[in-house]
């Protein structure tokens, strides 16, 4: 019961997010655009998430020209880029199947697409680390936790621990 509740809160607070821009100032709701921006490690691309055709989407664009590139095309939403320390992929959550949100790389240059994570469990908010790692949320288990897996979905290891139970 805890999981879906935690996970109908997770996924209201994405839709509410994405919906636009209301919860922040109240009044008409805002298209999103330029929504999670992300500044490349070099500093010459922003990656951010955008309204495509059929859902989220993620888009780069070039900081010094304003060439904007759309890397993803497809019916469900790409959420929260970051990218890899040497700026070549993107670290990102997807819904491929329903209520079912899991990390994924894509290759900046080619458009590759690689699912790192195939849990049935809510994997989320993914950072890549400067030691190559992608260090995401989970709630595998009977509870959330931080997570750490190799970009081609090895090594997966926790990297918190339960907390004692309060008393009371």
């Amino acid at each position: 019961m805890f999981k879906t509740a935690v996970t109908l809160a997770l996924l209201l607070s994405l839709g509410a997010a994405l919906g636009g821009c209301m919860f922040l100032g109240g009044g008409e709701q805002k298209p999103v655009d330029f929504w999670q921006p992300v500044v490349s490690p070099y500093g010459r691309y922003l990656a951010y998430v955008a309204k495509g055709e059929n859902s989220y989407e993620l888009f780069i664009m070039d900081l010094e020209s304003k060439e904007e590139r759309q890397l993803t095309s497809n019916d469900f939403d790409e959420i929260y880029p970051t990218w890899s320390p040497d700026g070549t992929k993107l670290a990102f959550m997807a819904s491929q199947e329903k209520d079912n949100w899991d990390i994924f790389t894509i290759d900046v240059a080619t458009g590759q697409i690689f699912r790192v994570t195939t849990s049935p469990a809510v994997d989320a908010n993914p950072n890549w680390a400067a030691t190559g790692e992608i260090v995401f949320n989970s709630d595998r288990g009977d509870r959330w936790g931080a997570y750490a897996i190799q970009p081609g979905g090895t090594g997966l290891r926790e990297l918190s621990f339960a907390r004692p139970a309060e008393e009371g």
